[in-house]
């Protein structure tokens, strides 16, 4: 855990901090709001815009201050942690000297990809970072060319975080007149490609002539940029905004925001139309991609004013897409990039590091990859958190993925896991396959006698799953599975009210779309969406409710033209006996065309509770109060998998022979449905599990 009273100061020295300054603000109120008792101060350097940066922080509650060039060690003493922030790499370079002299921790944060080609900033930067404690970057698209430079300079001792960027909620909703406003919020300086904005604008008001371009921002260019939108003939239609404090309204207003960037970070400025769902078109740039997804549908090369005219006359056509594109977007925002989000990982940093500050000796965990789909994806997004893990093999049939992911680490990538595991030593190994291809990964891990973390489901063959659940108890290994519900805060205060009130009944859904891979379609290969997909829900009623006694089952198949081999039922229920009493409904179908609920009701004696993957509703006959999720649950099951391989306390929630009884249920649904028979299971407990304590950041 970070320290509550620990004193930690976030600093930059920027000459131009807009939007570094905007994050230092988002991640600092978010650290505080956390952390009550931290003793926490934003610094600025000494000229107008930290001038103004730092009285906005004051205004916010925060203690934030102001430095002279020569001032910054002096300013920094006593401060247990220094957070530099660098707009650019050759910045802060003199703060970070001075905390080290301070004898603070130094961790800093990269807000743009690796730019420096200069060999003297080269050499500055490399004698810098030997200074550093840990880097973390903003964007996952900029973390590889950070991590294989890091990897040069000072080898592996200094460790890499990839925090995406995160703004707190503007609490404005997108609300346009219905005419066709365009704004642009961004610093007039070439990166930000105005030029070819303001070319692109001129070619839309040929067949869009109502539309208006609102320019919000200032800086060196604004005098030439000014006279191109006189010489294009639309000086008349471009409003110049100048500095402005009101962006979430403009954007509010506004019926597109468009930002032209030849390069970004994580760009604070499509994350904040995403939150306020105004609809984006931008250049096809790392951290736009990566902010509003590949298949966003106003993506254009940079520096290319035809193809950004075009995109912004599709998008003001496609009233109906701009809703679609600003609603997915919305659900981007929430899922990754809150501020208290940023806050939650940047404090899994920050507690790292001064642990490593009070003379600890760091130990580092191996890991090798079997799989580099999406799923192994996520995993990788929080495991490169860990400044105690290093992730070092990937290996997948798909070489190019393999090599891609392999790349994001500086890691060694093999076709298959038997080369891997011959080739490289590893700690531990994640096994995140297709259910039709579990069985070699886990016994090659057996008998190298590696811990192991396999993603659900366990196999398509129970008798498989059996075998290794005896081999693993055998050889007494740890391992762990994917099962992340149990691991959310929610469903930790739903055990603690079902302790002395148990449910009665439950009722569990899993509506959806079907997922695009094919091999999911079939039911050979995927074991159909209850064993994909509803098995996280019937976890959940496990771990609620204890054991499941007798299980009936009934399916239907629809054929759908647009799914050509799918074989999977597209509709299934079932009625579940808990050997407690309990009973239980479960109803899937992968039908639809989005998500429409998936989670789990819980009812007993004068109670009901709705939980999601997101959030919890406890009705007690006094209104619906909802309340969200706080922290990554795939964070914590990954930390407590990682800390019982490191010999620490083995607080693993879903062992894999727990998650077998769970595949148990699963297939006994499948198999009730085919056969038209009630299933009565092996009762193993009438009750749930003892509560887990939450594992600490």
């Amino acid at each position: 855990m970070l320290t509550p009273d620990a004193k930690v100061v976030l600093a930059t020295d920027s000459p131009d901090p807009s939007g570094v300054g905007r994050h230092m603000l988002a991640l600092a109120a978010a650290l505080a709001a956390l952390y009550p008792g931290l003793r926490l101060r934003v610094l600025f350097p000494w000229h107008p815009p930290g001038l103004a940066l730092a009285a906005e922080a004051r205004a916010q509650g925060l203690v934030a201050g102001v430095v002279h060039a020569g001032n910054w060690e002096r300013a920094l003493r006593g401060a247990a942690l220094v957070h530099v922030h660098a707009g650019i790499g050759w910045e802060g370079h003199g703060i970070v000297r001075a905390a080290r002299r301070a004898g603070a921790a130094v961790v800093r944060t990269e807000h743009l990809p690796w730019l420096i080609t200069d060999a003297h900033q080269r050499a500055d930067y490399a004698h810098m970072v030997q200074q550093v404690d840990a880097v973390i970057a903003v964007g996952r698209g900029a973390a590889p060319g950070w991590r294989q430079t890091l990897a040069g300079m000072a080898g592996p001792r200094l460790p890499l975080a990839c925090i995406p960027n995160g703004i707190p909620d503007p609490g404005t909703r997108h609300d346009p007149a219905g005419g066709q406003t365009i704004l642009c919020v961004a610093r007039f300086t070439p990166q930000k490609g105005h030029r070819t904005l303001l070319s692109a604008f001129a070619r839309l008001r040929r067949t869009h002539p109502q539309a208006r371009l609102q320019l919000a921002g200032d800086g060196q260019l604004a005098p030439q940029l000014r006279a191109r939108a006189a010489r294009l003939g639309i000086a008349g239609a471009v409003d110049f905004l100048g500095t402005r404090s009101d962006v979430p309204a403009l954007m509010a207003a506004a019926d597109l925001l468009v930002l032209p960037s030849s390069f970004e970070g994580l760009p604070l400025v499509v994350l904040e139309a995403m939150a306020v769902g105004t609809p984006v078109v931008a250049t096809r740039i790392g951290g736009v991609i990566e902010a509003l997804g590949p298949d966003h549908p106003w993506l254009v090369p940079p520096g290319d004013p035809s193809a950004l005219a075009g995109a912004l006359a599709r998008a003001l056509d496609d009233v109906q897409g701009r809703k679609g594109a600003a609603t997915a977007a919305r659900a981007r925002y929430e899922a990754f990039y809150t501020a208290t989000r940023m806050g939650e990982d940047t404090a899994r940093i920050y507690a790292a590091v001064m642990r490593g500050q009070k003379g600890t000796e760091r130990m580092t965990t191996r890991l090798g990859f079997i799989g580099a789909g999406g799923i192994a994806h996520r995993h990788f997004g929080v495991l490169e958190q860990m400044p105690d893990v290093q992730i070092v093999a990937v290996a997948d049939p798909d070489e190019g993925r393999a090599r891609e992911a392999a790349e994001r680490f500086g890691a060694q990538s093999f076709a298959g896991h038997e080369a891997m595991l011959e080739a490289v030593e590893v700690d531990a190994v994640y096994i995140c396959v297709p259910p039709f291809a579990h069985g070699d990964a886990e016994r090659a891990c057996i008998a190298r006698g590696l811990p192991f973390f396999v993603e659900k489901p366990l196999s398509l063959d129970l008798s498989l799953a059996e075998e290794i659940a005896a081999e693993v108890e055998r050889a007494g290994l740890i391992t762990a599975v994917g099962y992340h519900w149990r691991y959310l805060d929610t469903v930790d205060e739903a055990r603690a009210i079902l302790k002395d009130n148990p449910a009665q009944l439950m009722t569990g859904f899993w509506l959806d779309q079907t997922p695009p891979p094919q091999w999911w379609w079939r039911e050979d290969a995927s074991g159909g969406q209850v064993v994909e997909q509803a098995t996280h829900i019937i976890d959940l009623a496990r771990f609620l409710s204890g054991d499941v006694a007798e299980v009936f089952g009934l399916s239907t198949l629809r054929e759908r033209p647009d799914f050509q081999g799918l074989t999977v039922p597209t509709a299934t229920t079932a009625t579940l006996r808990f050997a407690s009493g309990t009973i239980a409904n479960l109803a899937a179908t992968c039908l639809l065309r989005w998500n429409h609920r998936v989670g789990l009701h819980v009812f007993a004696d004068a109670l009901a509770m709705e939980i999601t993957d997101h959030d919890i509703m406890i009705d007690v006959g006094q209104g619906r109060p909802v309340r969200h999720a706080e922290g990554d649950p795939v964070w914590r099951e990954d930390r407590d998998f990682i800390d019982a391989v490191q010999g620490r306390e083995n607080r693993i929630r879903c062992p894999y022979a727990e998650a077998l009884e769970t595949h148990r249920v699963a297939l006994a649904v499948s198999k009730s449905a085919t056969s038209g028979e009630l299933v009565k299971m092996e009762v193993l407990r009438l009750n749930p599990q003892p509560f887990f304590r939450q594992a600490s950041a």
